[in-house]
């Protein structure tokens, strides 16, 4: 039989069989697993929502690279405007420490799931044991009806374990600040862009017909002139400290759905073997 191993789970106690029907024990069991997952989906969010960089976040880490640049006396570390120095200090260890929160996190989940995964193994065994057929019954449409209740159960266990996946965080407030970012990054490169038309148009010269030939070569190269100032900006201070903020907590965010989806295949994993053992034990005493 596939066997569960993990810590116990100190707040199971299995329901016994006896006295209970059989759904009413799912029911209870399912109720749990996703008290579980509810309960590490909470404190996995209360560790990354609060350091997840917001359009608020962004503007004033933007103002104090400014100050910082205009006078470093000004603000208290004066060497994070330093793009690197920025994402070795700070970006690189919050992001370390906040998958290695989330991990023991997981572990804890991890453990409590498995605990009472081996009370669903053993209320399976306990249908099983006492589902012989009766006298006179039609003992091979029993086995098939037995089977396709094992397997039934396995599957929604398998449905069962992919709510752990709940417990990745939602990336909408991510998703709005790269959006914010990227709309603010391209106002400053089209305004930029745009203030330089004027000595573009001056620098053309000739005559009305030359003038509306470089007009229509400035907005045939606009779009492309803006990317380029985009790229430029993206270099620079404050807009790359602000890019490195997103992108740190994008990788977080990435390792922590990595980990999760890890824990659910391992969750599964036994399932998909689980029948077969299951019937082998309910034929055992048939093909003595």
């Amino acid at each position: 039989m596939t066997e569960y191993p993990g810590q116990t789970f100190g707040r199971f106690d299995p329901l016994a069989l006896t006295g209970d029907t059989m759904s009413t024990t799912e029911s209870v069991f399912e109720q749990r697993i996703l008290e579980i997952v509810a309960d590490a989906t909470g404190r996995i969010a209360a560790e990354m929502d609060p350091v997840c960089p917001t359009s608020t976040y962004l503007t004033t880490l933007s103002r104090e690279v400014e100050m910082a640049q205009a006078d470093p006396a000004s603000v208290a570390h004066p060497e994070l405007v330093d793009a690197e120095t920025y994402w070795e200090v700070s970006v690189k260890p919050q992001g370390a420490a906040l998958r290695s929160t989330v991990s023991e996190i997981l572990e804890w989940l991890e453990a409590g799931v498995v605990s009472m995964m081996g009370a669903a193994e053993s209320e399976l065994k306990a249908l099983v044991d006492t589902s012989s057929p009766q006298p006179g019954a039609d003992t091979e449409l029993a086995r098939q009806s037995l089977e396709h209740q094992v397997n039934a159960r396995c599957l929604e266990l398998h449905h069962l374990m992919a709510e752990v996946l709940r417990v990745v965080p939602t990336s909408e407030s991510l998703d709005e600040a790269r959006t914010f970012l990227s709309d603010q990054l391209r106002s400053r490169a089209t305004s930029d862009v745009d203030s330089l038309k004027d000595a573009y148009m001056s620098g053309a010269g000739g005559d009305d017909q030359h003038q509306q030939f470089a007009q229509k070569q400035w907005s045939d190269t606009h779009a492309d002139r803006v990317s380029h100032r985009e790229a430029l900006l993206q270099a620079e201070p404050p807009w790359r400290h602000q890019e490195m903020a997103l992108v740190g907590h994008e990788r977080t965010q990435a390792a922590v759905a990595e980990m999760v989806e890890a824990v659910v295949e391992r969750l599964q994993a036994p399932l998909s073997g689980m029948s077969r053992p299951l019937m082998e034990r309910y034929d055992a005493p048939w093909s003595q």
